[in-house]
């Protein structure tokens, strides 16, 4: 019986034991994943990157409306395609010299601009590299030939 006991404790101890090093080793996976994410996420912010590489992207007529709030034009310039995500774009604005500066009109804008980019056009600082400006040309009213 004493046998017994001293070998039910042994297994008891063991599973313990194994226990404890399931949990530290999960904590550890739990940890890595969670710094792999915050990195990429300060990457992300910092990196300043289009969504698509240069002369890959897709130039979009978009529209901000007035008394658009940052949650929604971060929404919308994802729906259009012109920031990997909504997310990331809020928290770049929020760190950028633009943030809440939007100007309601609408903008040619690039799947290939930065944030920063795209924040200098919608604010009014700057003029999207992507706006068509050229009118065509006026007609000049046809000349007589001379009569001899």
């Amino acid at each position: 019986m004493k046998k017994l006991r001293t070998t039910i404790g042994v297994i008891v101890d063991t599973l313990g034991s194994l226990i404890i090093y399931v949990l530290i080793a999960a904590a550890i996976l739990f940890m890595a994943g969670q710094a792999k994410h915050y990195y990429e996420v300060g990457y992300g912010v910092f990196s300043q990157q289009g969504k698509d590489a240069k002369g890959t992207g897709k130039v979009v007529q978009f529209t901000v409306e007035e008394g658009t709030t940052a949650t929604g034009l971060a929404e919308k310039l994802e729906e259009a395609g012109l920031v990997e995500s909504a997310r990331l774009f809020l928290i770049q604005e929020r760190v950028s010299d633009y943030a809440g500066q939007y100007v309601a009109g609408t903008y040619a804008l690039s799947s290939e601009m930065t944030t920063e980019d795209i924040m200098k056009v919608i604010s009014g600082t700057e003029v999207s590299p992507y706006a068509t400006t050229a009118e065509p040309a006026a007609e000049e009213p046809a000349q007589e030939a001379p009569q001899s």
